[in-house]
């Protein structure tokens, strides 16, 4: 790229030229702020300097290359190329805050000599934080942590373009990053077709009673026959989930409660009984549940399905939870049944609210599961249970993979985890404050 012999992708050239831009624009404004100047212009300055140490940093890297090639393994090579221009990079970033002048404002000797902010200090910081070393390292961790984000966001971000891609724009080499949207995968998603040769087309064009998506499939030469099974197999896995959870949450939290307030004999057997229930992976046991199923009448029905789903997660919500509520003090409940409540009343008012960021996590994961299950669904179902994950590999166009409707279906298969994930968000973010009461 640009002439030079970097030891890199394209790809990665890019990300860490972004990195260095961002790292910046963001300890920029902190050196600045601290010097007494106003934070937009540090973003600015920031930015800019940012981008002279991505440029650096590529050209270190062209330096360092003779060095890596004298390794037996390149991949190494390149590694220690990077973590030396970086820290190149980042003495000479620290060096150049010192050539940053001073605003003309009044400062006391005192503050000065403190090696405090220039600046009032009119935002929420603790007195030992407010350091421009310690928030310059904060700002290039956020930076870190923002990039590493980025590129494991970057699969999500390929599927969702690749899902409004026409079909040679989803196979083309090298992949397109600017294209014409279309909603032609979309439809191939959620609809049944037919090729037609040139006069079906002609013939077809003359219609007016075509709608919109007809008019955008035709440009493929395809007619539209009638609704696919997607929504269907979307459908089945959306109430197997949120069913399948609800129970393994449930009877997950009355087993936890019983196994963490009440002498249970063999207590250390039974738990350890239902953990083994995870040791085996999926695969072993589809066969003989496949075999039980079949006898049983339960073979590609929507409860078979969840009654395995939840016996597969009841372990582990049972385990999950009976950490939370180990945490939870018994003075609580004790004070609860002295005031004149039941067991129940004092479990569902006192525990419950108490483990409820547990009750969000188990809730999450357990849903996770059984919504991304592959080996029984495809084992254990047809066509009348059937859910998505086992149906959209087998989405297949007349003898071509339809990318596009393939990143569409995994798009929407995506959003219900997402949604359940942002609804319990506060949960899974707040911590609880367990052992208020001091034990003896």
């Amino acid at each position: 790229m640009f002439g030079l012999d970097i030891p890199l992708p394209d790809f990665w050239i890019v990300y860490f030229f972004l990195f260095w831009v961002l790292v910046g624009a963001t300890t920029g404004p902190v050196i600045f702020r601290h010097k007494g100047y106003p934070a937009l212009l540090g973003i600015v300055v920031g930015a800019g300097g940012g981008v002279i140490s991505g440029a650096l940093f590529m050209l270190l890297l062209v330096a360092f290359k003779p060095i890596a090639d004298l390794l037996d393994r390149p991949m190494l090579g390149v590694l220690i190329s990077i973590a030396l221009s970086a820290a190149i990079i980042l003495a000479l970033l620290t060096f150049a805050r010192r050539f940053v002048p001073e605003a003309a404002r009044e400062t006391t000797p005192e503050v000065a000599a403190a090696g405090g902010p220039r600046a009032p200090v009119t935002y929420s910081a603790r007195v030992d934080k407010v350091h421009p070393t310690w928030q310059s390292l904060q700002a290039i961790r956020a930076s870190v942590v923002a990039m590493l984000a980025a590129l494991t966001l970057i699969p999500v971000i390929w599927m969702a373009m690749t899902a409004f891609k026409s079909y040679p724009d989803a196979v083309a080499s090298p992949p397109k990053v600017a294209f014409d949207p279309t909603m032609e995968g979309v439809i191939t998603l959620l609809t049944r077709r037919r090729q037609m040769t040139d006069a079906q087309k002609a013939e077809y064009e003359l219609r007016e009673d075509l709608n919109w998506a007809d008019r955008v499939m035709l440009k493929s030469g395809q007619a539209i026959l009638g609704q696919s099974d997607y929504v269907k197999r979307l459908r089945n896995s959306l109430i197997i989930a949120s069913i399948s959870t609800v129970l393994s949450v449930t009877l997950g939290l009355l087993s936890a409660y019983a196994f963490s307030r009440f002498r249970v004999p063999g207590k250390g057997d039974l738990l350890f009984f239902i953990l083994s229930t995870r040791m085996l992976p999926p695969v072993v046991v589809t066969i003989p549940i496949f075999l039980m199923y079949r006898e049983l009448g339960w073979y590609d029905t929507h409860g078979g399905l969840i009654a395995l789903y939840t016996a597969f997660n009841l372990s582990f919500s049972v385990w999950l939870l009976k950490g939370f509520i180990d945490e939870i003090p018994k003075e609580y409940e004790e004070a609860a049944l002295v005031d004149g409540y039941t067991r129940l009343q004092a479990f569902i008012r006192i525990v419950i609210p108490e483990a409820v960021t547990g009750i969000a996590a188990t809730t999450v994961f357990c849903f996770i599961f059984a919504w991304n299950e592959y080996a029984f669904a495809l084992m254990l179902t047809a066509d009348k249970a059937r859910t998505a994950p086992p149906h959209i590999p087998s989405m297949v166009g007349s003898g071509l993979v339809e990318w596009a409707a393939i990143a569409a279906g995994s798009l929407f298969f995506l959003i219900p985890v997402v949604i359940v994930t942002f609804a319990l968000r506060k949960y899974l973010l707040r911590g609880v404050t367990f052992g208020a009461i001091r034990q003896g």
